[in-house]
């Protein structure tokens, strides 16, 4: 498709040339010059129309490949001609929207998927001790005569009825962070903020005051939510403690520096580690391997990171685990 426009306008011009000289034989009488120019102006109308076919037809392929979901092929008319380069990135640009666009439409149906199977599964782990029960009052009354049998069912209502109130906050606060209220903080004082907050999670498990330790760069500043990074952080640091409870010589280690421009931090433990099978889980709500545990705390963490534009992520985790907050530059 090299030189397209080019070709286009000179077939153009030589059908344009060669019917006006066919009409002007005709009015002479020179018929057989007409007729000799009536043909050339037939092949110059195949030749465009062929031209023009070509190039309708790479379109065509082009947009069957998209809606067959081919991300591979790609249309290249070569730089030789502007008009069509511009035509085939605008294109490319299109597919690679498109097939993007896709690709999370289907990551979020999994994602969707995946949250109401887990709710319908905890909400019936809830409700079925209370069906069971509340049948067994009705066919039975006269077991419950009691204010101890009464107690005890209401007591196990009660006790379900909780812990669906529980899961159903988890869901609301995972899915309704507050809008961001950014402002500028020395890197120093949020380290401090922080700090100052987990020494009560510390205490509780009966750590040391020195197990959890700060390194800061100097003069640095970060421009965060600091209420929502700060949740973000003790979320991390919460996790990291649980890893190091029970272990000879526990260490947590924050690290808040600068790196290729950008605000990078760590949270690194020296607990047990995380296996591979764990690990690709770690950040699906509501996947928890601990006791009691609601398996939102690292899904919100990553949450209120990415509507920083930053990320988290699981940096590895062998005889340490580190986990690392990225966020934009400053």
């Amino acid at each position: 498709m090299r030189h397209f426009t080019l070709k286009l306008l000179c077939a153009t011009a030589v059908l344009v040339a060669l019917s006006a000289l066919s009409c002007a034989c005709f009015l002479q009488g020179r018929w057989p010059q007409g007729a000799l120019a009536g043909i050339g102006v037939l092949v110059a109308a195949c030749l465009l129309v062929a031209h023009v076919r070509r190039l309708a037809s790479l379109v065509a392929t082009f947009m069957k490949a998209i809606l067959a979901h081919d991300t591979t092929l790609r249309l290249d008319f070569g730089r030789r001609d502007p008009m069509l380069g511009d035509l085939s990135r605008d294109m490319n640009s299109i597919a690679e929207i498109y097939h993007e666009s896709r690709s999370q439409l289907e990551t979020s149906k999994l994602y969707y998927d995946r949250i109401i199977k887990i709710m319908t599964h905890e909400m019936r782990n809830y409700v079925a001790p209370v069906i069971s029960i509340t049948t067994h009052v009705e066919e039975h009354p006269e077991c419950y005569r009691t204010a101890e049998s009464l107690r005890e069912v209401v007591g196990l209502i009660h006790s379900q009825s909780t812990g669906i109130r529980r899961f159903l906050d988890s869901y609301y606060r995972l899915t309704h962070l507050p809008p961001l209220s950014i402002e500028a903080i020395e890197a120093a004082d949020f380290a401090a903020r922080v700090m100052q907050l987990v020494q009560g999670e510390v205490a509780s498990r009966g750590l040391g005051s020195g197990v959890c330790v700060f390194d800061v760069s100097q003069g640095m500043a970060l421009n965060v939510d600091v209420a929502l990074m700060t949740q973000a952080m003790l979320n991390l640091l919460r996790n990291a403690l649980d890893a190091v409870e029970g272990r000879e010589g526990p260490s947590v280690a924050v690290t808040i520096s600068m790196a290729a421009g950008a605000p990078f931090i760590t949270v690194t433990d020296n607990g047990a580690g995380i296996p591979p099978e764990i690990a690709e889980n770690l950040f699906q709500p509501f996947f928890t391997t601990k006791q009691g545990g609601n398996g939102v705390g690292l899904a919100i963490s990553r949450q209120i990171v990415r509507s920083h534009g930053g990320d988290l992520r699981l940096l590895h985790s062998g005889h340490t685990t580190t986990f690392a907050i990225t966020l934009p530059p400053q």
